[in-house]
């Protein structure tokens, strides 16, 4: 693995806002074996190579739980845990020489079982869609039922973008599940398609000209009622991604442009079934 070939992409659980500043800051600086690190925006799909959780706030801890940590995508604790966890940890107050030392060991661990995987043909899984909320006691039913919720059955995948070609690029990777890529260009007729039939994902470029975003968003989703349709922003960076204007909208979260084909198919998974 060679330094400074690419950055990893680290999911932050169950930190306030000043140490998240504190971290962004520190992972722009040139740090342990120089392969680089950067947080995922809250909001962002994109599977990350590995987890930092706050071990000293419980609600973290339960939500690493049900992101099912391996070595495959680790995680890093960070300060003492009030219960046992098999996972590697470094003390608080923070010292980032041994925090980057622990990244680094995490990640060539990391890429040697990737590897031991790719030789044996095993598929990775993606992460899990994060919950809103996490309550260690669910008491009411319909928060129990909330969570037992399926993900949409035979729904099409919607792209709203300048030129059919992103849609072709989609369908040829969706093509073996079998899936259904659709193409509109504009509000109207991404409307229309949602309306005519069932569109269990909808990915809206937003640099697309005449078309708001947001308020597409919020025509998609209410097109039919009965159907439970998700929606997707391609941003061209994450600065770009109004968290407070896309939550009020609806939307489900974004990936950064140019996206890979395995990232958008991780980030489909979260919110539609995919045929095996």
């Amino acid at each position: 693995m060679s330094a400074n070939s690419f950055p990893f992409a680290a999911r932050l659980i169950g930190f306030n806002q000043q140490e998240t500043e504190i971290f962004d800051a520190t992972f722009a600086l040139d740090q342990g074996k120089g392969y680089g690190y950067f947080r995922l925006a809250e909001d962002n799909l994109q599977d990350p190579d590995l987890y930092i959780a706050n071990a000293e706030e419980l609600r973290a801890l339960v939500a690493l739980s049900d992101l099912r940590p391996s070595d495959v995508r680790p995680v890093l604790l960070v300060g003492t845990p009030t219960i046992s966890l098999p996972y590697t940890r470094v003390e608080r107050p923070i010292r980032w020489q041994r925090l980057f030392e622990a990244l680094d060991n995490l990640i060539e661990k990391r890429a040697d079982t990737l590897a031991r995987l790719e030789a044996s043909d095993v598929v990775m899984v993606p992460e899990r869609r994060r919950r809103n909320r996490v309550d260690i006691d669910l008491t009411d039913p319909a928060d129990y039922e909330s969570l037992r919720t399926e993900l949409p059955h035979g729904g099409a995948v919607l792209i709203i973008d300048k030129t059919p070609a992103f849609r072709d690029f989609v369908a040829e990777f969706l093509a073996r599940y079998q899936i259904e890529v659709l193409w509109a260009k504009g509000e109207a007729e991404a409307e229309g398609a949602c309306v005519r039939q069932r569109v269990s994902v909808v990915l809206i470029n937003t640099s697309v000209n005449d078309v708001d975003p947001f308020r597409l968003c919020q025509t998609v989703k209410t097109a039919r009622p009965h159907d439970k349709t998700s929606v997707i922003f391609l941003v061209s960076k994450s600065s770009d991604y109004d968290v407070d204007a896309a939550r009020k909208a609806s939307v489900d979260g974004f990936l950064t442009k140019p996206v890979a084909s395995q990232h958008i198919v991780s980030a489909l998974k979260k919110f539609m079934h995919f045929p095996r």
